[in-house]
């Protein structure tokens, strides 16, 4: 009797859940949905840098968006982002030592970024997205090489990002995501004041996140 009760309510959210797509929304320019997203931050060896190959820790981003969804059909969706993505991660303190003049591991960026993301519905619930962002990043940082006789050049530039990942419909207008992006920020310029060398910081960001979508 409970197996029966729950595929019938399975059965009627679904048909709620579809019923929402493929019908053009009335909110005009405002946002169709708040996004916020936590994850965990992986990062690529920075290569040919002062103190040679550097690997990094473990660090964490966050990130909130406002979304605006073109329905084409359906099963598939347009979304449209603008979102402001913050990352913070530290450089191996093994690999810290490698740079003579370091004292703190600390690096970070905030970046915004404008997102196109098409969104396919194999079922009432269960969809999976994808798509690219554009943007720029500010406030870059990399406490380890702006020490001592080093300087890190520019904290700016622009910022680009992959994303992939399934979306369920929790019910409503309350859905969870579980996503994967890679961001690559333009190369930060490193000068040595002393030899007057310049290196370049070029490392990318493997994230895993969860996120929580709410409808407007």
């Amino acid at each position: 009797m409970r197996i029966a009760s729950f595929l019938i309510a399975s059965t009627l959210l679904g048909n709620v859940v579809w019923a929402q797509h493929g019908v053009e929304r009335d909110n005009g320019w405002y946002p169709d949905y708040i996004q916020l997203g936590f994850g965990g931050v992986v990062s690529d060896k920075a290569e040919d840098v002062p103190g040679g190959t550097i690997d990094f820790d473990i660090g964490y981003d966050v990130a909130l968006a406002l979304g605006w969804v073109m329905p084409l059909s359906e099963r598939f969706d347009i979304n449209f982002e603008f979102e402001t993505y913050y990352q913070y991660f530290t450089v191996d303190e093994e690999d810290l030592l490698a740079i003579p003049s370091a004292v703190n591991d600390d690096a970070s960026a905030l970046a915004f970024f404008i997102n196109v993301l098409p969104q396919w519905y194999f079922t009432p619930q269960f969809s999976v997205f994808g798509g690219a962002g554009f943007g720029w990043a500010k406030d870059v940082s990399y406490d380890a090489w702006d020490s001592g006789n080093l300087n890190q050049v520019d904290d700016d530039g622009y910022a680009v990002q992959g994303r992939l990942g399934f979306d369920y419909n929790l019910g409503g207008n309350y859905d969870f995501l579980l996503g994967y992006r890679y961001v690559l920020i333009e190369p930060v310029d490193v000068e040595n004041t002393i030899t007057n060398q310049t290196d370049e910081i070029d490392v990318g960001q493997h994230v895993f996140e969860l996120g929580f979508r709410w409808g407007l």
